[in-house]
């Protein structure tokens, strides 16, 4: 979606997405999701914030296949893809598969794919079903990014916290909200020798409707690590939002973050471990709290 104030960009989802925030997150076994066909195709686009990557660590990458009247997504949860990333100056190459991750049973999803780009520059995008290229798109890698990279670590922002009802409802725009999610602030979480997940969700006000799935992704994945810290962030004050006004809160730009939601999962030590934009589900937030304790 498009933050007001000082943080312009615009995540892909935006311009495509104009469903309702409160379906369920990452239903794989769902059938009829979108289009299969892939000879429908018109292209790709890559989700992430501005097409753009960072070198740094494993990246994680969220392709969209567009269909011929301009809308997202094809493909589906039963429809593998190979996705090959190409250097255009040079001879580097990387192809991975492509995992399908949808918002709810029906609606719309997208390939995400897990990628260590060995250089900076621009790269092609190049989407395969067997034998049959399906789009290509492309993308830019850099050297440096404004959001903490894996292995950073993680920033000592100063969030809302709170307990009472009057409280969370002042901070936080969840129906159903866990007092847990605000006990810390992010400084305090992730300086207390315990891992913590840090999600940037904004229930109430989310565009794009990723933000309802992603809050519930990230209790679920909670539910099974009792030494987990869980910090909720409101991207937005919650007073100009209700009167129409996004207005990113500090934490945003302090964190670097132009688009949400985003879910940040941090070791023991402090430094990030994992990050996520836009869609996610909820395998995977397990899968990256598990590897905390590899």
């Amino acid at each position: 979606m498009r933050i007001a104030g000082p943080l312009l960009p615009i995540i892909f989802t935006v311009g495509l997405v104009a469903s309702a925030c409160g379906a369920g997150s990452d239903d794989r076994s769902a059938a009829g999701l979108s289009a299969t066909d892939f000879g429908q195709a018109t292209g790709a686009v890559v989700a992430n914030t501005d097409g753009t990557i960072t070198t740094a660590g494993r990246q994680r990458v969220m392709t969209a296949i567009i269909g011929p009247d301009g809308s997202p997504f094809l493909g589906g949860p039963d429809v593998p893809v190979a996705i090959a990333y190409r250097a255009v100056d040079g001879d580097s190459a990387v192809q991975v598969e492509g995992t399908w991750l949808t918002t709810n049973a029906t609606a719309f999803g997208l390939y995400v794919s897990y990628v260590d780009f060995p250089s900076a520059g621009p790269w092609e995008v190049i989407v395969s079903a067997g034998d049959a290229e399906v789009a290509r798109t492309n993308l830019t890698v850099t050297d440096e990014s404004p959001v903490p990279r894996i292995g950073d670590p993680a920033l000592a922002t100063h969030s809302p916290t709170g307990t009472s009802p009057a409280e969370l409802e002042a901070i936080s725009t969840d129906l159903d909200p866990d007092p847990a999610f605000y006990e810390f602030s992010i400084a305090d979480a992730v300086g207390n020798g315990r891992p913590t997940m840090i999600a940037f969700v904004t229930p109430a006000f989310c565009r794009t409707a990723l933000c309802g799935p992603t809050l519930e992704a990230v209790k679920g994945a909670a539910a099974g690590h009792a030494d987990l810290d869980v910090v909720h962030v409101e991207p937005f004050d919650i007073e100009l939002a209700t009167a129409g006004e996004l207005r990113p809160v500090p934490a945003m730009a302090e964190w670097g973050l132009q688009t949400e939601p985003w879910v940040f999962v941090v070791d023991a030590d402090g430094a990030v471990r994992a990050s996520f934009e836009g869609i996610i589900g909820q395998e995977e937030l397990e899968s990256a709290l598990d590897r905390l304790d590899d």
